[in-house]
């Protein structure tokens, strides 16, 4: 997975960004062990948090973040980016963990 960035501007020359994950989601087996790597590409950091779990951390630009991940129970969970949470901060930058 990576950190991407769209710049584009307006007509009037607003500047408008917004920031993603890539893939924006991924697939797992319930109890599978993965490691999900993350690289920042773009941003200077990324503070995130996998939703309805203790998993926190931060994506630094052109590091690498390994994430070991093991989920018991199937669903969805949002790997949500807090520095861009909102429109107002060129967000929301979300990717989805599906657990089946």
């Amino acid at each position: 997975m990576i950190t991407g960035e769209f710049v584009t501007e307006t007509a009037d020359g607003k500047k408008i960004e917004v920031y993603r994950f890539d893939p924006g989601t991924i697939y797992l087996k319930k109890g599978e062990e993965v490691d999900l790597k993350i690289l920042g590409v773009n941003g200077d950091e990324h503070t995130f948090l996998i939703e309805n779990t203790d998993i926190k951390g931060r994506i630094e630009k052109g590091k690498e973040t390994i994430v070991p991940l093991q989920f018991d129970k199937p669903g969805t969970y949002r790997l949500i980016c807090i520095t861009h949470k909102d429109k107002e901060n060129n967000g929301p930058m979300i990717a989805y963990i599906i657990v089946d």
